[in-house]
């Protein structure tokens, strides 16, 4: 295989932050830890910055700040979340702050352009953990003593890698490789040329810890495509976030990297799209309240699906699908058929004539066919009317009259009267063309050449 060296120490520049970047952010993760030590009491015992500033493996131009409080562990839950809610809030009062929801409330703000995260976490004994967040310190502790500045370089060419190929991330919208996830396959690995070669032949379900001290029963309750142990708590699994569509994609672009090494692969990437198949793409564009970004991208992903469930139920070959929000207030939903539209009429084929009381429910319980006859298979044949022949008044009707039974969240579309469908053939623009653009593109990195 080709020597991906030279590539990588052209990509590195592009990870690493430079000199005046590093101090603004490490002066504004400073002002913002005293702002939130400035706000505790004695229910807290320390305020530590975690994340990957803490641990030295930020992205250039893409930092996040991560600042964690840590609560006794005689605080109630109650009390911890409501800590969790004022803590964050009154410290970046100034800075126009917002509440967040993952297992429990946590509060964000951009100080200076940057995003900073209040977070509580209870002060517990390693394995003692009381919330979600308990394991985030033991996480930073672990990856500081255990990377050199070389390793940290690698994890800065990884994470960049799966930000070029989109699957960089652990948020629900993304189903990506976390920051952390990142850190641990180059401690197992020791480089991102042995990630890749790995990635490469990575087998299914495969596991990956960096010591052996986990428990193969417990691995095999674990599900997802790749079982990533968590070497601070050998009983979770790293991988049950990332989607099996970013295992795939990291497989294929990590061949594809080690096979023909560019810089490319470190570069926000366009990919061309095929425009003849815009005339198939059914689009629905609407408003929703402003929520949680995991609580509407729940939503977005659930209500997809289960559009695509009724729109396969009503004869509608539904070939890719994505959905995409401003996390604000404005989503759309895109779904590539085969075809928006069907014939008036659908074949339905009966039992066997030998099956004598079959074949006569099978008459009887059909309503006006506009013809039937006997085939060669000696079955009963008919042509009947077909329910629904445009998909974009299927899906209409289904949102605006029958939305409680169509799976779609009943909130989460906030004014049906300002509820768009039509199809990609009419024009595109926004979040709808970046939803529509997902599923007529190839990712030309991966199935092409750089």
């Amino acid at each position: 295989m080709p020597d991906i060296s030279p590539v990588a120490a052209k990509a590195l520049p592009l990870c690493k932050p430079t000199e005046s970047e590093a101090k603004k952010i490490s002066a504004v993760a400073n002002e913002a830890k005293r702002l939130v030590e400035s706000q505790v009491d004695g229910s807290v015992t320390g305020v530590v910055f975690g994340g990957s500033f803490a641990k030295g493996t930020w992205l250039r131009g893409d930092a996040d700040i991560d600042i964690f409080f840590k609560v006794r562990t005689s605080v109630g839950i109650e009390e911890f979340e409501k800590m969790g809610r004022d803590i964050g809030q009154k410290a970046l009062k100034n800075y126009k702050p917002k509440l967040r929801y993952s297992d429990h409330p946590y509060v964000e703000a951009f100080v200076r352009d940057v995003r900073v995260n209040i977070v509580p976490c209870y002060d517990v004994e390693q394995g003692k953990w009381q919330s979600a967040a308990d394991r985030s310190p033991f996480h930073t502790e672990y990856v500081s003593k255990n990377l050199d500045d070389e390793k940290r370089d690698q994890v800065r060419l990884l994470k960049k890698f799966f930000k070029s190929a989109g699957i960089y991330g652990a948020e629900i919208s993304t189903g990506g490789f976390s920051g952390y996830v990142s850190e641990v396959l180059v401690l197992k690995y020791g480089s991102l040329e042995n990630v890749l070669r790995a990635a490469a032949d990575m087998k299914e379900r495969q596991v990956i810890a960096i010591n052996d001290s986990y428990d193969p029963d417990v691995v095999k309750t674990f599900l997802s495509p790749v079982i990533i142990i968590d070497p601070v708590d050998s009983r979770r699994n790293l991988g049950t976030a990332i989607s099996p569509e970013s295992v795939g994609k990291f497989m294929l672009a990590a061949r594809a990297f080690l096979d023909r090494p560019s810089l490319q692969f470190f570069k926000a990437q366009k990919n061309p799209a095929a425009n003849k198949l815009y005339p198939n793409v059914l689009i629905i564009e609407f408003t929703h309240k402003e929520r949680s970004p995991d609580i509407i991208w729940g939503q977005l992903k659930r209500s997809v699906n289960a559009i695509a469930k009724q729109l396969e139920i009503a004869g509608f070959s539904v070939l890719r699908s994505s959905c995409i929000t401003d996390e604000k207030n404005s989503a759309a939903l895109a779904f590539l058929l085969e075809s928006i539209t069907l014939p008036p009429y659908v074949k339905r084929k009966g039992p066997e004539i030998f099956r004598k009381s079959d074949t006569a429910s099978f008459i009887s319980n059909r309503k006006g066919p506009l013809v039937t006859w006997v085939d060669k298979e000696m079955r009963v044949v008919m042509l009947v009317d077909r329910k629904a022949t445009d998909a974009r008044q299927f899906v209409k009707s289904l949102l605006q009259k029958n939305i409680e039974n169509s799976g779609v969240a009943k909130d989460l579309i906030a004014d049906k009267k300002k509820l768009k469908i039509y199809s990609g053939n009419q024009k595109i623009k926004g979040l709808a063309l970046e939803a529509a653009g997902e599923i007529v593109s190839t990712e030309h990195l991966i199935f092409g050449r750089a």
